[in-house]
């Protein structure tokens, strides 16, 4: 009995030791590779590789997709010896097989993902399995709001959201840029705060006209980084930024009245004379300035009056300024040339007089001196001789040399001066000091908003524009000129300039002399 049963534990163990030396030289007779990961970008193609070596006949390759309670979903199969390969459901004409049993996959969707079976049978042995774990990356879509464009009010704060979608796997970093400058809120804590990956909404307090602009949020990926932008506008009350100053005019000379105002939304700009509604013109110099114009082409004593300038918008209160304009029959350049002109009469009508007596005393004097010499002919007759006659002609010589003849002074040259950049500010109500330039070069205007400008021209600056312009005021206009051709000045060296050229406009003057007249 004991030799019966160990004759058949020996018989059974011969039996497996075959069959696993069977199965070991069947399997080392076919070398199965895969990788068990892969990934790649959601919309972008991929190729899982495979690979295998054998001396037997492959009969068929099949892949499948591992799905719920390992239920595998067919995908690509292949059976060499009928020599037909053939995709099913949803992968019909985006699956194919390369190479010697690689996978590729077109156009991946977020439901490629998951495990995928290769299973290869060949003659003679059993079929051998691998599994691939495919992972789908997919980039941030980034959000901003609560919209575009977001409005806001000067002095309010605004808060500015950033919301992150279907990242995978999550972003690495999150930050906010305003322009092409990044907001560090860390380290301007007291006007921002937020913006960063833990809170990526940012906040800006006291908002203010220079926080409107283009804000950015942006978001790093593995894959790439993403962005989102929007525009915040801020809303303020107009003001006036310029008036044009008072001024006296003549009765029918042509008078512009000018005023400049800016605002979001842009002013509307109105004109009152003595409290009476003033007709009057308006365009845009940029989106949120205005030019408003009155033109009184031939103006009378009843114009004469206190203009005032209102702009206003939907936002807070609105801003006056005022000018004064008096209409008088006679200019003062008139009135200095009647001046002159009686001046100049009465000078003349003088110098006539003394010159008259001058010539009635010399015409008596002469006389008398003839009518010493006739009495006295008779008793000097001896002595006279040449003493006379060289008396005569000293006499004659005197009377030629009492009336020079000088030259006119040539005129003096004014020099010119070098070229000469300068950088413009825009007043404010903490800025009342008044900026000016001086004309270097002629320029004569390009369009009808700018101004003609002369050699040693006195400009007031109101605004500086993008692109090296400026806003100013110049013989009774407001106008855009160019600021490479002026030279900066300030409110003392404007009014010195200003006196210089008084000064050598008068020596240039020839004053009138004896000789001249």
């Amino acid at each position: 009995m004991g030799l019966d049963t160990l004759r058949m534990v020996l018989t059974t163990g011969v039996i497996l030791l075959c069959a696993w030396l069977e199965v070991s030289l069947a399997q080392s007779d076919l070398r199965l590779d895969v990788p068990t990961k892969v990934s790649t970008i959601v919309g972008d193609p991929v190729t899982i590789p495979a690979t295998f070596r054998t001396t037997r006949r492959i009969m068929s390759i099949l892949w499948s997709k591992s799905g719920k309670e390992n239920a595998r979903q067919p995908v690509m199969s292949s059976y060499p010896i009928a020599d037909t390969t053939e995709a099913h459901a949803g992968y019909v004409g985006r699956a194919e097989l390369v190479g010697e049993a690689s996978l590729k996959l077109r156009n991946t969707r977020a439901e490629d993902e998951g495990t995928y079976v290769l299973v290869v049978a060949v003659e003679g042995l059993g079929p051998q399995e691998r599994f691939v774990k495919l992972d789908l990356l997919v980039p941030p879509t980034v959000e901003v709001g609560p919209k575009d464009p977001q409005l806001t009010t000067a002095g309010r704060s605004v808060s500015l959201t950033c919301a992150v979608r279907d990242a995978k796997p999550n972003i690495t970093s999150l930050h906010w840029e305003k322009g092409s400058a990044i907001i560090d809120s860390n380290r301007f804590d007291t006007k921002f705060s937020g913006g960063t990956l833990q809170s990526p909404n940012l906040v800006i307090r006291h908002v203010t006209r220079g926080d409107a602009g283009r804000y950015r949020c942006i978001v790093d990926h593995v894959i790439k980084s993403a962005s989102a932008a929007l525009n915040l506008q801020v809303l303020y009350a107009a003001s006036v930024i310029s008036v044009s100053d008072s001024r006296t005019a003549v009765i029918s000379e042509s008078v512009t009245l000018q005023c400049t105002a800016d605002g979001n939304p842009p002013p509307n700009v109105t004109w009152t004379r003595n409290g009476l509604p003033v007709r009057s013109s308006t365009r845009s110099l940029s989106r949120d300035v205005r030019l408003s114009s009155v033109v009184l082409p031939n103006v009378q004593l009843n114009a004469s009056g206190t203009y005032v300038c209102t702009a206003s918008n939907s936002v807070g209160k609105s801003d006056v300024k005022s000018l004064q304009l008096v209409v008088e029959e006679y200019s003062m350049d008139e009135k200095s040339s009647m001046i002159a002109i009686l001046v100049g009469a009465l000078a003349g009508g003088l110098w006539l007089i003394i010159c008259l007596v001058l010539a009635v005393y010399f015409f008596r004097r002469r006389r008398e001196r003839e009518e010493k010499k006739k009495f006295s002919f008779y008793y000097n007759m001896g002595r006279r001789g040449q003493e006379t006659i060289n008396k005569k002609l000293q006499e004659d010589t005197l009377d030629s040399g009492r009336h020079p003849n000088p030259q006119v002074p040539a005129k003096p040259m004014l020099p010119t001066a070098p070229n000469a950049g300068i950088e413009t500010l825009r007043r404010t109500k903490k800025q009342r000091e008044r900026r000016y330039a001086k004309a270097m070069y002629p320029y004569y205007p390009q369009d009808d908003n700018e101004l003609c400008l002369e050699i040693d021209d006195v400009i007031e600056v109101l605004e500086g524009e993008d692109g090296g312009w400026c806003l100013g005021y110049l013989r009774g206009r407001i106008g855009l000129f160019p600021s490479n051709y002026v030279k900066f000045l300030t409110a003392k060296e404007a009014s010195a300039a200003k006196l210089k050229d008084l000064h050598e406009g008068k020596d240039a003057v020839k004053l009138p002399t004896k000789g001249s007249i």
